[in-house]
């Protein structure tokens, strides 16, 4: 598997704020690999460096996919094209479970589309100017003794993991407020690139084996419960009084922003009266991994635009008009809220059936550009039929 960044995501089904149907959250990093091989993916594409040559490298996505609707409209746009090299193969159209898609959501966005790209130097630079030197000088030492090596060996191994730095960093943070308010010194605030600089920096310092980033293995399902323990009493996502929503917060972009917000979060938890509780050893990665997942994959789409993409796409023309000659589900009736994955897994159970009624009736198989899968979703699930309670929420998948 390609290294990349910190996340393996669990299937989950939770409470959705907007309607009452469970939605499906993006699931493990490791299956999603066996999908690309087991689906025969591979066979056409490529992932660094291995695999076919007919289609483009999945190890070098294009700002066309940079999120997950994104990628959903490309493999819909390009599905025909995809069912024809199966079928001049003499292979069957593979078919995608919803956790299957769940899977190779998980595996692209964890390791492909967030692989962090530090620069030692500036991580230098970023430990020189938030005066981390003034606790932990022996880094900045040029001819560090033994000793100071192996203390310098010891504060910072694991480094290959970012998560566990963040963790570690975490758990440090009472420790740090009482020392930097000592010294008068501010508390630093990161960026997300200086977060990334900085495990960069301190992967390659004087005697520390070559380091590449790895992933923790991180599951929303555990993740929420450390919310709740941790978190909850203080946070929501969705308004609840005397508590802060954090859907109305702007999201971070990527995993190792929601490291760097939880940093700087440490000094206003010590002016309210609280503390940075001491996170067990696999907390942070569970944490982020749940935190992430409640935003990245759920975008907010126009669903006034919607309704004017599922016209011009004559999707009511099946879905509504001629449901009964064409035995088109009503999309009003689903029990999963419509998102990227679950439109990916139904595109690949139904869409080679899909076609071909389209071929019948001379219409042209849809595209979508920019937002459009977004705010198509987004009028999906305005108009779905409540079929449970809108604060109820599920447990884990079975065998995750």
């Amino acid at each position: 598997m390609k290294t990349g960044l910190f996340i393996l995501l669990a299937l989950i089904l939770v409470s959705v704020a907007a309607i009452g149907q469970v939605r499906v959250m993006p699931g493990s990093v490791a299956s999603g690999e066996r999908v690309l091989t087991e689906k025969g993916c591979l066979s056409c594409h490529s992932l660094n460096g291995q695999g076919g040559n007919r289609a483009p490298d999945f190890s070098n996505p294009t700002g066309r996919t940079s999120k997950p609707a994104m990628l959903a409209g490309e493999m819909w746009n390009h599905s025909p094209s995809m069912w024809s090299e199966f079928e001049s193969q003499n292979k069957p159209v593979p078919t995608l479970s919803p956790t299957e898609a769940a899977d190779l959501y998980a595996y692209f966005y964890a390791t492909l589309y967030f692989a962090p790209k530090g620069d030692a130097a500036r991580g230098r630079a970023v430990f020189e100017d938030k005066r981390c030197a003034s606790c932990h000088s022996e880094v900045l030492d040029a001819k560090p003794s033994q000793a100071s090596t192996k203390s310098v060996l010891e504060k910072w191994t694991d480094l290959k993991d970012p998560i566990v730095w963040a963790e570690r960093m975490w758990n440090h943070s009472n420790e740090m407020l009482s020392a930097t308010s000592n010294r008068g010194i501010s508390w630093p605030r990161l960026s997300e690139r200086d977060v990334v600089d900085l495990v960069t920096f301190l992967s390659k310092l004087p005697d520390t084996e070559p380091q590449h980033y790895a992933f923790a293995v991180g599951e929303p399902g555990l993740g929420r419960n450390v919310f709740d323990r941790t978190c909850v009493s203080c946070h929501s996502f969705g308004p609840q009084k005397t508590k802060i929503d954090l859907l109305t917060k702007s999201a971070p972009s990527s995993v190792t922003d929601y490291i760097a917000d939880m940093w700087n979060h440490a000094p206003e938890m010590r002016s309210k009266g609280g503390q940075t509780e001491k996170l067990a050893s696999g907390d942070m990665r569970n944490l982020i991994a749940f935190l992430f997942a409640q935003r990245f994959f759920f975008e907010p789409g126009d669903a006034a635009k919607g309704k004017k993409v599922y016209e011009a796409k004559s999707c009511a023309n099946c879905h509504e008009m001629r449901r009964t000659q064409t035995g088109a589900p009503d999309l009003t009736q689903a029990t999963e809220a419509f998102s990227p994955i679950t439109l990916t897994a139904s595109i690949w159970r139904h869409g080679p059936a899909m076609l071909k009624a389209m071929k019948q009736q001379n219409i042209e198989w849809p595209e979508f550009e920019k937002s459009e899968m977004t705010d198509l979703i987004a009028w999906l699930n305005s108009r779905i039929i409540t079929r449970i309670a809108p604060n109820s929420t599920a447990s884990p998948a079975p065998g995750r």
